[in-house]
């Protein structure tokens, strides 16, 4: 990947396996391949990106802990207590930040302004991690879900287009076809990817300029309610802030 990518800022380290596939609950497995979480390397030198740069608002000599940006941007993704469905659950960790890098490299995430607007988006649809499938209005919409909530619709054509993934996406419509085509995309590798695969595919690249440009007119216009088709409320201008601030992003009408 030629840019540079500006969040959860780390220079990579020099070994690692990439993570490919995620769905381990952080509470109860801290471990990945046999090795401890906290001894892993959080990036590897190897494929699309060789270097996290700390974001713009960073001017101190100690780098930014990624995980401590993300639970800024999802203030209660520290735990999984109480959540209504703990099998969809997961806490902001290593793990987490890695798949996230992951989808901004493999999808062309470039700049802080679209990575802001991707984690809040991220962050407000699941409540801080807490969802995977939509449950609202109970029980829920068969066949929506994510991290970013896309629709059925979104989530087939998201499947189709992962290659290990495509052979197993059904065509059938029943509620129980959406389910499972879902399931193949809520282990977090591929959960946290799915808003930066939509961006990438679904935005327009005048959205995306405008994305680009910053401001919260900018983000409110061109990516929320043009792109998402979504509306706009206080609880979404907070995190949208929030992601701005670690990424060092000026918040500006």
């Amino acid at each position: 990947m030629s840019g540079i990518i500006r969040v959860l800022a780390f220079t990579a380290a020099a070994s690692g396996a990439a993570i490919s596939s995620l769905n381990r609950h952080p509470l109860t497995d801290t471990t990945h391949d046999g090795v401890p979480e906290t001894d892993r390397s959080l990036f590897n030198s190897s494929g699309a990106f060789h270097r996290i740069i700390h974001p713009r608002a960073n001017t101190g000599a100690t780098d930014p802990d990624p995980v401590q940006q993300l639970l800024h941007i999802a203030p209660t993704s520290n735990t999984c207590a109480g959540a209504p469905f703990p099998n969809e659950c997961v806490t902001s960790s290593p793990f987490v930040v890695q798949a996230i890098i992951n989808s901004f490299a493999k999808y062309q995430i470039s700049t802080a302004e679209e990575q802001a607007a991707l984690l809040s988006w991220m962050a407000y649809e699941s409540a801080d991690f807490k969802y995977n499938h939509n449950h609202f209005p109970s029980p829920g919409n068969p066949g929506q879900g994510t991290r970013c909530m896309m629709s059925p619709t979104f989530v087939h054509d998201y499947a189709q287009s992962i290659p290990e993934l495509r052979a197993n996406v059904g065509a059938g419509a029943t509620p129980a076809d959406l389910d499972a085509t879902l399931a193949l995309v809520q282990p977090d590798a591929y959960s946290f990817a799915a808003a930066a695969w939509y961006y990438n595919e679904h935005c327009t690249d005048a959205q995306k300029r405008q994305v680009q440009a910053g401001g919260q007119t900018n983000w409110a216009s061109a990516f929320i309610a043009g792109c998402v088709n979504t509306a706009i409320d206080d609880a979404r201008i907070a995190y949208w802030k929030r992601a701005c601030e670690v990424l060092g992003v000026k918040v500006s009408q």
